[in-house]
C-alpha cells in the first residue's frame, strides 16, 4: 500500500474514533446545604424571613436564572442552621441584597480575537443580610449583619452544563463565607439568646 494512502487511512480512522468519543461531563457543582454544620438554638419562639431585596427579573440582573440563587441559598441556610427553643421573642432574617449582575466583556480585536477563546461575561454577585431579635418592644434588642461579594468570568464557549456548575460553585463559595461571618457575629452579639443546653 502506498505510504500516502496508508497515512490517509490512519488519519481518517483517528478522526472517526475521536468523533465517537463521548465528551466528559463537567462536575455538577457542590450541593448547597448546611447540614454538615451543627444547628444553633435560640431563645426565640419564631424565625421570620424577610426578602427585602426584590430582583428586577431582567438584565443585567441574572440571579433569577441561576440554578440556585443567593436568596434561595440563604433560605436554605436558615432552615438548616437555626432552631427555635424559646417561648417568646422573635428573630427576623432580612435579605438586603442578593443580586448577580452580568457585564459583557470586550472581545479581543483582529486575528487574535478570531482564534482566541475569550471570557464572555463577568458576573458580580452580592449577598447582604441583617438578623434582628425582637422582644416585646418595636425596637430590636440585638442585631448582626454580614455581607459577601464574589466575581467570576465565564468562557464564551462554555456549555450549559459547565455554566451551571460554575454558578453553583459561585453561590456555594458565597454561602461558605456568609456562614462563617454570621456564625462568628451571632456568637459575639447574640450570646445571651443562644441556648447552649440544646447544643450537642
Amino acid at each position: 500500500m502506498h505510504p500516502l494512502i496508508k497515512y490517509s487511512l490512519l488519519l481518517f480512522t483517528g478522526m472517526l474514533l475521536a468523533a465517537c468519543e463521548q465528551p466528559v461531563a463537567p462536575e455538577p457543582g457542590p450541593s448547597i446545604n448546611f447540614t454538615r454544620f451543627q444547628p444553633m438554638y435560640f431563645d426565640v419562639a419564631k424565625i421570620e424571613m424577610v426578602d427585602e431585596y426584590k430582583s428586577p427579573m431582567q438584565p443585567p440582573n441574572v440571579e433569577y436564572l441561576l440554578p440556585v440563587s443567593p436568596a434561595e441559598a440563604m433560605h436554605r441556610w436558615v432552615k438548616d442552621r437555626l432552631r427555635t427553643v424559646g417561648m417568646d421573642r422573635s428573630m427576623q432574617v432580612i435579605i438586603k441584597d442578593a443580586s448577580v449582575i452580568a457585564t459583557q466583556l470586550p472581545k479581543p480585536q483582529g486575528v487574535n480575537g478570531f482564534f482566541t477563546d475569550s471570557q464572555d461575561k463577568r458576573y458580580d454577585a452580592k449577598l447582604s443580610v441583617e438578623i434582628r431579635i425582637y422582644g416585646e418592644g418595636a425596637m430590636s434588642e440585638a442585631n448582626v449583619t454580614a455581607s459577601v461579594t464574589r466575581s467570576i468570568t465565564i468562557n464564551q464557549k462554555a456549555s450549559v452544563a459547565e455554566r451551571t456548575a460554575i454558578f453553583r460553585r459561585l453561590v456555594y463559595d458565597m454561602m461558605d463565607a456568609m456562614n462563617a461571618q454570621l456564625e462568628q457575629n451571632m456568637f459575639m452579639y447574640f450570646g445571651k439568646y443562644i441556648s447552649y443546653s440544646h447544643t450537642p
